[in-house]
């Protein structure tokens, strides 16, 4: 509601009210009786003109705020469309509010960034599983929930969904810990450089596997994305 007040004309009268818009040339108020009253700006004093100017910025402000936070809303539901999408998995209406607030907003945030920076298509489940240590996930696309619940936690998981550490050709291309596929160690080098070195083990890979929380960076992440781009077509996976 706006505030009530009282407003002074150039030539001392004054008229309590609540400023309900401004036109070009008045401003119109609205009594304490419900009646609404046009006030020339000319006979407004300056205390008041600011007041109006005031009033006006601070709605504009709020309202292009929330035009964008529309525009935010809407890209963000088209970007959960696809390619990769995901769903709770039943009894989610009977998970802890807090840990099914914390699920979707990390799968959200990855699953965004996923469709916003590479073309994967699967679909995933996101299981809530307090008695996983971290979290894990597997080819078909199933992710446990456990100790660990970020977007940081979500874009590693996501990316076993996608081979890395499940396909079944993962193990094949490692070889003294080392990843041999052309694909991925070429661009780790075009990251690093002609001497970089990419390790794998039965699971993971680094560096850019985002494997703990302090390797997630802007850069880091977007370079993760790429990097499992190229362990895809190292495993021959469309």
């Amino acid at each position: 509601m706006a505030e009530s007040r009282h407003w002074t004309s150039s030539d001392g009268r004054t008229l309590e009210g609540e400023f309900v818009r401004a036109t070009r040339d008045a401003v119109v108020i609205r009594r304490p009786d419900g009646l609404t009253v046009d006030i020339p700006v000319r006979l407004l004093a300056d205390e008041d003109i600011l007041h109006v100017t005031r009033v006006v910025q601070e709605r504009e402000a709020a309202e292009q705020a929330e035009r964008e936070a529309g525009e935010r809303r809407k890209d963000k539901e088209e970007l959960l469309e696809g390619p990769i999408s995901y769903v709770l998995t039943d009894g989610h209406e009977d998970w802890p509010a807090d840990r099914k607030r914390r699920i979707v907003e990390a799968m959200d945030a990855a699953v965004s960034f996923f469709n916003q920076h590479a073309d994967f298509k699967k679909h995933l489940w996101a299981n809530n599983s307090p008695g996983t240590p971290t979290a894990d996930a597997n080819y078909e696309g199933w992710i446990n929930w456990g100790g660990s619940i970020n977007r940081r936690v979500a874009l590693h998981e996501i990316s076993h969904t996608l081979g890395i550490g499940t396909h079944p050709r993962w193990q094949g291309l490692i070889k003294d810990g080392k990843w041999t596929g052309k694909h991925a160690v070429a661009q780790l080098r075009e990251f690093d450089g002609d001497d970089a070195v990419l390790h794998a083990d039965r699971q993971h890979f680094w560096p850019y596997g985002l494997n703990f929380d302090k390797e997630s960076n802007p850069e880091a992440d977007l370079r993760f994305i790429k990097m499992v781009a190229a362990f895809r077509k190292d495993l021959g996976i469309d």
